[in-house]
């Protein structure tokens, strides 16, 4: 990820992703990065990050053109500050679901929602408002595409997030987002993810057969009707979990204090927000570039 000015339209800074050029000549790739444009720029919602441009210059890598964010992806937030009240994590998760249910609207499915592609920000001195990010893997549910992108039997996405269907390489639709959502909710409580293994197969086996420790046992001080709806996102059947996002943002409402008295509250507990690592270092040097002209400037 690098950090830019736009040249045609007041030095606005900007975030750019690059295709790796290592991977730039593989066409499935290429038009995997493309639909991330596409999908992301359909949707327009507030709390999914904006997507400003898309090229596929020649003898160059594809990339594409973000908003720039400040702040911090949720696992950072949680790793600094701890396990989140209900409160807070239901008003995390709601802007969650609602971008969510923008998307599944326009027949995406994110795919690969973890804590680093939720990213919280501060706006109009409110925090914890969330940008949803990457969805590198999403899938058109609808489109007319080669069948190899997203075929039966390959398992795309973080595994600890994987629904027990993505999991196993079986077909997922918007519920296996959900599930992911109730990942998160635990984790942001507990401090810990769901489920955690030694390797990659036994992660994968656990997801698919293990029960995590209940939350009652690590959030005693959590209602059990919270509790309930956190379990039911976790359902191992997609048919026994929540079966849109609207349905979950509503189950959570009751727990979503409003705004502006939690976050004035938060902000007293907590120290200023980081900026977003969107400079990245190459071989020692921060490299910057332009979206006009490609041009390159070392500092």
């Amino acid at each position: 990820m690098y950090e830019a000015e736009r040249e045609d339209l007041a030095q606005q800074r900007v975030a750019i992703k690059i295709l790796h050029p290592s991977v730039g000549a593989r066409a499935d790739l290429v038009m995997r990065f493309r639909r991330e444009a596409e999908a992301v720029a359909a949707i327009d919602h507030p709390n999914i990050v904006r997507i400003l441009d898309f090229q596929t210059p020649q003898s160059e890598p594809a990339f594409l053109v973000m908003e720039r964010l400040h702040g911090e992806p949720l696992g950072d937030t949680i790793a600094k500050e701890g396990r989140f009240s209900a409160e807070r994590a239901a008003f995390v998760a709601s802007q969650v679901l609602s971008a969510l249910s923008a998307a599944h609207a326009a027949n995406v499915v994110h795919r690969d929602l973890k804590p680093d592609n939720v990213f919280l920000t501060t706006m109009s001195g409110l925090r914890d408002i969330v940008k949803l990010l990457d969805f590198g893997v999403a899938k058109l549910m609808n489109a007319r595409v080669n069948e190899k992108l997203t075929q039966t039997g390959s398992v795309l996405g973080t595994q600890a997030y994987m629904a027990p269907e993505q999991a196993r390489g079986a077909s997922v639709d918007h519920r296996s987002d959900l599930y992911a959502v109730g990942c998160m909710m635990y984790e942001a409580l507990t401090g810990k993810p769901p489920f955690t293994a030694e390797n990659y197969n036994a992660l994968l086996f656990e997801i698919q057969k293990a029960v995590p420790t209940p939350l009652e046992v690590l959030r005693p001080d959590v209602d059990p009707a919270f509790v309930a709806v956190v379990q039911r996102a976790l359902a191992k059947n997609p048919t026994e979990r929540f079966q849109t996002a609207d349905a979950m943002e509503s189950a959570l409402a009751l727990w979503v204090v409003p705004n502006s008295a939690r976050n004035a509250a938060a902000s007293q507990r907590s120290g200023p927000m980081a900026f977003a690592p969107t400079v990245v270092r190459a071989q020692g040097k921060r490299t910057r570039k332009t979206v006009a002209g490609r041009r390159r400037a070392k500092h």
